[in-house]
């Protein structure tokens, strides 16, 4: 048992769940700041929540592990069908803000804000 994976059960006395589990085996593949940049959150984030000490929305969190990591589909109308869940964040994180004129990211910047999945980060 790695030391991330000592101090997780600890935290979690004994109950880690499934995707804290998986952001500790991503850690000690590469490191936690590479999993800090895949989710795009800071180290410390990654420290605080494997040790169960993260004082933020824990569900968001949880949220973006699975969507980076665990990668279940997501179906998508707007493109038409199934859609790995990493590429569904990255279109949920793009239309925080309307940044482009491309036709592409205006009709996605509509189909995200519409999606039940779609949380604003002002709102979490």
């Amino acid at each position: 048992m790695s030391n991330r994976a000592i101090l997780a059960d600890d935290g979690w006395n004994g109950n880690v769940p499934d995707w804290v589990t998986v952001l500790v085996t991503e850690c000690d593949q590469s490191s936690q700041a590479d999993v800090a940049k895949k989710l795009a959150v800071s180290s410390a984030l990654v420290s605080q929540t494997i040790r169960n000490q993260y004082k933020g929305n824990m569900a968001n969190v949880e949220a973006t592990v699975r969507d980076t990591f665990m990668n279940a589909p997501v179906q998508c109308d707007a493109l038409g069908g199934e859609i790995e869940s990493a590429t569904c964040l990255t279109w949920r994180r793009r239309a925080e803000d309307l940044t482009s004129s491309s036709p592409m990211k205006v009709m996605m910047f509509h189909a995200c804000r519409g999606c039940p999945k779609f949380k604003p980060e002002a709102e979490e």
